[in-house]
């Protein structure tokens, strides 16, 4: 405790440096988590897309950019393609259906937007459920008017089910909220397949279609058979799906990992170049207490003491300010307002984030704090104590 108290006392009698390397921690941190949980959150959304469709094989027109089963852009394909892979020996179902991301808000409908659009045949709409949601309200009874909501959506526009909603002129009931720990569905507008091709004009056109195998049957050969069959498709299996998204992972990792690095070696350079200054400032003053009985452990201990509290310091700042500018990140990113991701912030920033934040940020400071500390305990008492007094 004695340590603590002198510690502090130290760091106020040398202000303006102890902040400006607070506020250099502080950055660097806000940096940290600010980069870091939007990368996750990037992450996050690619893996979870993963749960979706995990023994079906994905049918896109050939060309299309498709992550874990959901096309990104790309063409149409006719819906009578449905019949035709019906025909394919090992296939026991195929489901046409219109998947829609719009990464900024606003493009779709300036009265309802939305991030995805789903639009499939409401009997099979356990197919987009990987995990059983809870619906306020119901689900969708009239293909031709009434559609479901994600959570996220319904909040920032403050709706509930039974609400008349306009959609790019056409005026729909809500008919549930879709209550599910997903990212994708919580921002999702789901409405029937001949609901969403009247409103985004794609009569008798797909951009997806759900193949269902056999349970005996080897889904490879029948992707294989299906690209022979139509060869203006892409027929993707869930390993094929997988193989084209490591490497975008891999990348994001790697990024995540340098980014770490860099700010880690920052943080020490700071922290080190500060201690070593207050070290050699305080040359006396270690003297002094080691010539009146104090221990060279004790003077370690206070030095080391000096970064972590700095560490403790800027770590905290560092990540109520990170969160901060997270929020503001994503919201900039989609259009949802940064109130909803600050309601939520815990799901932006994952409790994981936040203690490797502040792990990371403590761990610079003890190795950084090792060099001063050690400078310290080589002071030579006598000398230093006739060339101060």
């Amino acid at each position: 405790m004695r340590v603590t108290a002198i510690c502090l006392r130290n760091l106020k009698r040398r202000r303006l440096r102890v902040i400006l390397c607070i506020f250099g921690i502080t950055l660097a941190v806000i940096v940290l988590v600010g980069i870091g949980a939007a990368s996750s959150r990037i992450t996050a959304i690619m893996r979870e897309m993963n749960l979706f469709f995990e023994d079906e094989i994905i049918v896109v027109q050939r060309d299309t950019i498709v992550i874990q089963g959901f096309p990104i852009g790309g063409g149409m394909i006719p819906e009578r393609i449905v019949d035709k892979l019906k025909e394919i020996e090992g296939v026991n179902d195929a489901t046409p259906m219109i998947f829609i991301l719009n990464f900024k808000l606003g493009q779709t409908s300036s009265v309802f937007p939305a991030n995805v659009t789903i639009g499939l045949p409401l009997e099979k709409l356990d197919l987009i459920f990987p995990f059983p949601p809870r619906i306020e309200g119901s689900f969708p009874t009239d293909p031709n008017k009434e559609i479901l909501v994600g959570g996220s959506i319904a909040d920032q526009y403050g709706l509930s089910a039974g609400d008349t909603l306009s959609l790019d002129g056409y005026n729909l009931t809500l008919s549930g909220i879709i209550r599910a720990p997903s990212i994708i569905l919580s921002r999702s507008t789901i409405m029937s397949l001949r609901l969403s091709q009247k409103i985004y004009k794609y009569t008798g056109r797909v951009n997806m279609v759900i193949v269902k195998p056999d349970a005996d049957a080897d889904a490879k050969e029948i992707a294989s058979e299906i690209e022979r069959r139509i060869n203006y498709v892409m027929a993707l299996t869930e390993d094929e799906r997988n193989n084209l998204i490591d490497p975008i992972l891999n990348e994001l990792k790697f990024w995540d990992y340098g980014m770490k690095l860099f700010l880690f070696l920052i943080s020490a350079t700071l922290i080190a170049t500060v201690e070593i200054m207050n070290v050699s400032e305080s040359r006396r003053d270690f003297a002094t207490l080691i010539a009146i009985g104090a221990s060279r452990l004790s003077i370690f201990k206070m030095v080391m003491a000096e970064t972590v509290l700095i560490g403790i310091f800027g770590g905290c700042l560092g990540l109520l300010f990170g969160s901060l500018v997270a929020a503001f990140i994503a919201s900039s990113c989609t259009g949802i307002p940064v109130s909803l991701f600050i309601q939520s912030i815990s799901d932006l920033v994952s409790p994981y984030l936040a203690i490797e934040a502040l792990t990371l940020t403590l761990a610079t400071c003890c190795l950084s704090g090792v060099i001063p500390a050690v400078f310290a305990l080589k002071i030579n008492v006598s000398e230093v104590l006739r060339a101060e007094y």
